[in-house]
């Protein structure tokens, strides 16, 4: 875990959150001597939305990182995929669906066509 949180792409992660948390702790306050001055609800909620902001960076700070820690080995891109074997169709006789057994005559003569 130690190795994850000092990987490049963490610690720019890292000073990112630092910057918006300082960010929206400077603009809280600033609110926050406003209110004071002039005692107006609207400026002691954004001393409350700037500090609810600040938490939310917080939070999806947390998220990300839980992500990180869950996920498991990344997928190797130039690995060739693993093949998909499709079921084979189970032929369909005249009595037992007439309206089936006439479409899959109808894809066979369709692929014929093609081939």
């Amino acid at each position: 875990m130690f190795r994850l949180l000092i990987s490049p792409r963490w610690l720019v992660r890292h000073v990112l959150a630092m910057a918006m948390i300082l960010v929206c702790a400077v603009a809280a306050r600033w609110q926050f001597g406003r209110a004071l001055s002039r005692h107006s609800i609207l400026n002691w909620s954004y001393v409350l939305e700037w500090t609810l902001f600040a938490g939310f960076v917080v939070l999806c700070w947390g998220w990300f990182l839980r992500d990180e820690l869950r996920a498991p080995d990344r997928v190797d891109i130039d690995a060739p995929a693993a093949p998909v074997y499709q079921p084979v169709a189970q032929p369909v006789s005249d009595e037992e669906d007439p309206e089936l057994a006439a479409y899959n005559r109808y894809l066979v003569e369709l692929n014929a066509r093609q081939s």
